[in-house]
């Protein structure tokens, strides 16, 4: 089985660097900035602030867009909930959009739908989630936020060096968010990183993430209210080294998904997700549908279950939508009643998708022995 993270001589060996030179918080003309321009670079953005958690890239990116208490967010339900609470924390609420059953990402047409009712323009921010690695529809919802006065911001935790019509995506949007969470394509263990194309959107998200200072400015002099959420040096480190290496790790589980593809092809039980022609994804995950048949007759456990005892690797997946989580119930954040909420593909993906771990997608090995116990599930299970 292939570890995760891994352990690699480069980042064992870059790692060693920075902390031999005792430099182990952000400093200027550090690791930190190299990695910020680097990776900028990577994703075909101008500018990018290093941070501690994709969920506070996505905190800091709703705030310097201009998402403000009171302000209306949509986002789908089939997501991580650090996508809602990112907007919850600034007393902002979630306005929770249905997915499209190829792609499992946002609904461009439920989107519609939902700006169409907001007829006192209470949403402010559209967020797009690139699940899977997959990026969304990002055209489709640009357009409907642009018509709508509402900004973009792209929760692209899963989608490092994805592409959506030959762009990487991150900075497609007003700004977008990364992860390098442990699970992640590329990890320091924690940390995230906030991509954009507008400078003022830039300046108050750095100033944000670092005590309300100014770019350049005198280090006890603090124009806004802000936080301590600075990348260190050794999380820098590491992720310089696998950034340098990540095109090669890309093309590998690219290869691999596609070889999934080939060998359930016509098993009528498993139906993966298949990124459409315009895009490539990151394969952060690989989704998969169950049969109706299998889940009415076993449940999602029991098929994970079955698969896994066949040395297979597959993970349940979300377990309900978004919009079912107990946090949401929390008397102290005021948020609307959602229990008479009910996105149907939503709800039927939570039922019957399961999820290919990323790791698995870099050994071919690991790929056709899932791919194997995938079909003898199918065939073993009546």
């Amino acid at each position: 089985m292939v570890k995760w993270p891994p352990v690699n001589s480069s980042d064992e060996e870059s790692l060693l660097k920075a902390f031999r030179s005792g430099k182990w918080g952000r400093v200027p003309g550090g690791i930190v900035e190299e990695f910020e321009r680097e990776f900028s670079r990577y994703h075909e953005s101008k500018y990018a602030v290093a941070v501690t958690s994709g969920t506070v890239g996505l905190f800091l990116s709703y705030l310097a867009v201009g998402l403000n208490e009171g302000d209306y967010f949509a986002l789908p339900a089939y997501t991580f909930i650090a996508t809602a609470t990112a907007g919850v924390l600034l007393r902002a609420i979630p306005v929770f959009v249905d997915i499209d059953a190829e792609t499992l990402n946002i609904s461009v047409e439920s989107l519609k739908a939902v700006l169409e009712e907001d007829k006192d323009n209470r949403i402010k921010l559209i967020v797009p989630v690139h699940f899977s690695g997959i990026p969304a529809e990002l055209e489709g919802v640009i357009n409907e936020a642009r018509r709508h006065g509402a900004k973009v911001v792209e929760d692209a935790a899963q989608a490092h060096g994805a592409t959506y019509k030959g762009r990487r995506v991150g900075a497609i949007g007003d700004a977008g968010a990364f992860s390098f969470q442990s699970s992640k394509n590329m990890t320091a263990g924690e940390g995230g990183i906030i991509v954009t194309n507008d400078y003022e959107t830039y300046i108050r998200a750095w100033s944000y993430h670092n005590a309300g200072r100014e770019i350049n400015g005198e280090w006890y002099m603090h124009v806004l209210i802000g936080w301590n959420f600075r990348m260190t040096e050794l999380q820098a480190a590491i992720l310089l080294s696998q950034l340098k290496r990540y095109d090669d790790e890309f093309k590998i589980r690219e290869r691999n998904a596609k070889l999934l593809y080939e060998m359930l092809e016509g098993v009528e039980d498993f139906k993966p997700v298949k990124p459409p022609n315009h895009v490539s994804s990151s394969n952060h995950l690989l989704p998969i549908w169950i049969s109706k048949r299998l889940i009415n007759q076993y449940g999602k456990a029991r098929v994970v279950n079955e698969i896994n005892n066949r040395r297979g690797t597959v993970v349940e997946g979300y377990p309900m939508p978004l919009y079912r989580q107990p946090a949401f119930k929390e008397a102290y954040w005021k948020l609307p009643d959602y229990s008479r909420l009910n996105l149907p593909v939503t709800e039927d993906a939570c039922r019957r998708v399961i999820w290919v771990p990323q790791h698995v997608l870099l050994s071919e090995d690991e790929v056709r022995r899932t791919a194997e116990a995938l079909i003898k599930v199918s065939k073993e299970l009546k």
